[in-house]
């Protein structure tokens, strides 16, 4: 595990991972919001399970940027 929190603490793209995280997340949760508004409850609930595994990804990427 030492070697993992090495490599990642010399990999700058982790941060640009992070946000690229936290745009699909938002676009994700506009979306969802749409499908809302159209009546596209299926869809609605499709969205917020994938943005859910996107914040659950920006959790694990928050983790290692403050270890």
């Amino acid at each position: 595990m030492r070697w993992v929190r090495a490599w990642v603490m010399m990999d700058p793209r982790l941060e640009d991972h992070a946000v690229g995280l936290e745009l699909q997340i938002v676009e994700l949760e506009e979306r969802c919001q749409r499908a809302i508004v159209q009546g596209r409850t299926e869809d609605a609930d499709r969205f917020e399970r994938e943005a859910e595994t996107l914040r659950t990804e920006l959790a694990s990427t928050a983790d290692l940027l403050v270890s």
